[in-house]
C-alpha cells in the first residue's frame, strides 16, 4: 500500500536528497522543488524513474540502444547538407531502457506508453535477466512503477 500518491513521493525524494548533500538548502529557505518530467511520454517517465532510483541510494541509468547518424564532412570540415551515414547501436536487441540495481538487485525496466508493446526481443531479453536472477518489467505509469519498487525493497520479488 502506497503512503503517498506518486508525486509526493517523488518530490519529497528529491527534498531528502538535497538535505543530505547540500542540507543548507533547505535550512536557509532556497529549496525549490524539481521540475515533474512529462510523465505520459516514454522520454520523460524514464527521466521520473531515473531521477527517483538515483535520489533514493540506488544506481540507475538509462540505456539508448538506437545507432547514430553521422554527417558526412567536406574537405573544409563543414556538414554536406543530407548526407550522412547511420551507424547502428551495439547494444543487444531488447535491451531494456533503464538498468538499475535497487538494494543489490539487477532491475531492467522497458518503458511502454501509450499504445507501445513489447517486441519479441525485449520479451526474450526479459527471460534471459529472469533466468540470471533479476528483474526485467515493463513500466507504463509512475503508479505501475512503485507497485513494483516497493516490491522490490520488501523482497517480495
Amino acid at each position: 500500500m502506497l503512503n503517498f500518491n506518486w508525486k509526493e513521493r517523488y518530490y519529497t525524494a528529491h527534498a531528502q536528497h538535497v538535505n543530505s548533500r547540500t542540507p543548507s538548502i533547505i535550512k536557509d529557505g532556497f529549496y525549490t522543488l524539481p521540475t515533474m518530467p512529462k510523465i505520459k511520454t516514454a522520454n520523460g517517465l524514464t527521466k521520473f524513474i531515473c531521477n527517483y532510483l538515483n535520489w533514493t541510494n540506488s544506481n540507475a541509468t538509462r540505456i539508448s540502444s538506437a545507432g547514430r547518424w553521422i554527417e558526412q564532412k567536406n574537405a573544409q570540415g563543414h556538414k554536406i547538407e543530407g548526407s550522412g551515414r547511420f551507424i547502428p547501436g551495439t547494444t543487444r536487441k531488447g535491451t531494456a531502457d533503464i538498468t538499475a540495481t535497487v538494494q543489490g538487485r539487477s532491475c531492467k525496466f522497458e518503458i511502454k506508453v501509450g499504445n507501445d508493446k513489447p517486441s519479441e526481443y525485449q520479451l526474450r531479453e526479459q527471460q534471459r535477466e529472469r533466468a540470471a536472477g533479476g528483474i526485467y518489467e515493463f513500466i507504463s505509469t509512475p503508479e505501475q512503477f512503485f507497485l513494483l519498487y516497493d516490491k522490490i525493497i520488501n523482497n517480495e520479488i
